[in-house]
């Protein structure tokens, strides 16, 4: 499998303030790959610097196998964006802004309509009349219609319902089947989780972990449930190396441990088990355990 973007010591400063620093990731062809991180954090920097939309201080991207000044027009009409502030000519109707985008990748592939209707999005109105939630639609439309190769998304789902944030998921793993790899940026980390395998956090215009998702939940913080015939005494577990959250519920104990769990067998090897639970950490928790840190 190939690597379809490849990011490189990427850093921005915006004078003296630094905006992102030595950001490296890369995404493999034909995967879903999230960046999440609160606002602020650096995400929209990273994606503009990525596509040339800024210059980057240092550092470089390659995307298709080549620096993005590279590419040919129809590599470029290849790779759709959607801007986390989505801007568009107020004065056209849908139709007639997604028909001029269209037309300037020279597509042979136009699924517009297709995607309005399962938006639930009315084309023949002017844009200057929409919420901010049916602009938001057209972004996604103009995003999708062309069956792009690489689709870079910057927080894509802002002002949509539930029922069509969940649409968006589907047609996400749809043009993902098609063969279209996804660049998704985004805070709702409930959505980075069901529609990606593979993250990167970035904090303080860092990224700190970059990775399977199923390796981050391994190597983060586990939370344990066990279940006693009689509940031990909190003393007893005075001495669990990297416990926390220790909290008892009758005969039931929950904890948190990291790492090596061998002092806390230890200890209950002395009392007798009912039941013993591993409760899998969500991508929140693993985010919230960077951010502490």
């Amino acid at each position: 499998m190939s690597n379809i973007v490849q990011v490189s010591n990427l850093t921005k400063y915006y004078g003296k303030n630094l905006g992102i620093e030595n950001v490296t990731f890369f995404m493999n062809e034909g995967e879903v790959y999230g960046l999440m991180g609160p606002n602020g954090a650096g995400k929209t920097t990273s994606l503009r610097a990525m596509l040339n939309l800024i210059l980057p201080t240092s550092g470089e991207t390659t995307i298709f196998g080549k620096h993005f000044e590279e590419l040919n027009k129809a590599e470029l009409s290849q790779i759709s964006y959607l801007p986390g502030e989505f801007e568009m000519y107020p004065n056209l109707t849908g139709e007639q802004y997604l028909n001029y985008i269209s037309n300037l990748r020279s597509a042979t592939v136009n699924n517009t309509n297709i995607l309005a209707e399962r938006l639930d999005l009315n084309l023949n109105n002017k844009i200057k009349t929409l919420s901010k939630g049916n602009k938001q639609k057209i972004g996604i439309i103009q995003a999708f219609m062309n069956n792009p190769k690489l689709a870079i998304l910057d927080e894509p789902t802002s002002g949509l319902d539930p029922l069509k944030q969940q649409e968006f998921q589907n047609i996400v793993q749809e043009q993902n089947n098609l063969g279209c790899s996804v660049l998704l940026s985004s805070h709702i980390l409930g959505e980075i989780e069901d529609l990606c395998e593979r993250v990167g956090i970035i904090k303080n215009g860092n990224i700190v972990a970059s990775e399977q998702i199923s390796d981050l939940k391994s190597k983060t913080i586990k939370k344990y449930e066990i279940t006693f015939n009689n509940a031990p005494k909190t003393s007893e577990f005075k001495n669990v190396k990297n416990i926390s959250k220790l909290e008892f519920q009758g005969n039931t104990i929950t904890l948190n441990i990291k790492g090596s769990i061998d002092s806390l067998l230890k200890v209950i090897s002395k009392f007798t088990v009912v039941n013993l639970r591993i409760i899998e950490p969500s991508l929140e928790e693993i985010f919230l355990t960077f951010y502490e840190e």
